[in-house]
């Protein structure tokens, strides 16, 4: 059976910018790849400099692209086979949180906008499924994240004191406790910032 199809097939040929991932390692937390594109390829493990996402796994250069557009996400396949809720995806389909997608049969992502807030979402693979550089969680960067101890956070901080916010503006990302009384911090790459328990460095890709 072929899932439904909400738009054509992803251009192939679309440039890769990977200059929009950072890494941002939290504590206690793990290390998570943030990419602020709104176009995001997924390939194999030889498709370091032609995919945003990069798996240890037998998928093609460009499997397929993820896309967002106004909040909203979609997958569809490139060169290789996506399918969603077991059914094979033609075109391209709009994920909704809490589905995953598997491609080429094998290698499976679930899909999470963990916070009404927010349109940035949370992309995780499998336990045994390992991603380029190693990373905890992919975060597709809209808006905002939330770094927190509950579960409506992109970053669930058991230890955390509070509910942070990242922001990135003017190519620079900043961050503030969410209290009401807090105000915005620079968050520089390369340097740890300690804000309500919760100590992270982020890295440009």
């Amino acid at each position: 059976m072929i899932f439904r199809s909400s738009s054509p097939k992803p251009d192939s040929t679309a440039d890769v910018d990977r200059r929009d991932r950072w890494m941002l390692w939290v504590d206690g937390a793990g290390g998570f790849m943030i990419i602020a594109s709104p176009s995001v390829t997924i390939g194999g493990p030889a498709s370091e400099s032609e995919a945003m996402v990069s798996v240890q796994a037998d998928l093609h250069r460009r499997e397929a692209s993820l896309q967002r557009q106004h909040g909203e996400y979609s997958i569809g396949a490139i060169d290789g086979t996506v399918e969603v809720g077991g059914q094979a995806v033609t075109g391209s389909v709009q994920l909704r949180s809490g589905e995953s997608f598997v491609l080429a049969g094998t290698t499976t992502f679930a899909f999470q906008r963990p916070h009404p807030l927010s349109a940035s979402a949370r992309l995780t693979v499998g336990s045994r499924t390992r991603l380029r550089p190693h990373a905890d969680g992919i975060l597709l960067l809209d808006d905002t994240l939330v770094i927190g101890a509950t579960d409506d956070c992109h970053i669930p901080a058991v230890h955390a004191e509070g509910t942070l916010v990242l922001v990135q503006r003017a190519g620079a990302w900043q961050c503030k406790a969410t209290n009401g009384k807090a105000t915005w911090q620079p968050l520089e790459l390369g340097q740890r910032c300690d804000l309500l328990g919760v100590s992270m460095t982020m890295e440009q890709l």
